[in-house]
């Protein structure tokens, strides 16, 4: 048992170590998680030619910070509180740092749009 618990280490140590993942990959798989979480949770929005799908929490934060490397937040205040949006596309998070009252918070959202068209929503007819 002793062998082998060293040819682990051994291993481990000697394994090569540039199997890198680029932010790129890493904003992919969070908006990936993200519409994961949003079917999941059926937060998922039929808008006929779009589907808006929306993440909350954890789901959102990261997808959110991965978003931030290359896209400056809109600070927006509006009826619901204080906002830093980082827009990408025709999607959007959302990150709330305070309440309608000024009162500090800090949640976050992500809605993400996927426009289908006419044929496959629910308004296109069969042919």
């Amino acid at each position: 048992m002793h062998r082998l618990a060293i040819l682990i280490c051994f291993l481990l140590v000697t394994a090569p170590g540039h199997a890198q993942i680029s932010a790129k990959e890493l904003t992919f798989a969070s908006v990936n998680d993200c519409m994961k979480e949003a079917i999941g949770t059926n937060s998922v929005e039929n808008n006929g030619p779009v589907i808006i799908l929306f993440c909350n929490t954890e789901k959102a934060r990261t997808l959110y910070n991965f978003l931030g490397r290359k896209v400056r937040s809109e600070v927006v205040q509006d009826r619901n509180g204080k906002f830093e949006n980082r827009q990408f596309g025709n999607n959007a998070c959302y990150h709330r740092v305070e309440d309608p009252n000024g009162k500090a918070v800090d949640d976050f959202r992500c809605d993400l749009l996927l426009t289908i068209g006419d044929v496959l929503s629910d308004q296109g007819e069969a042919k």
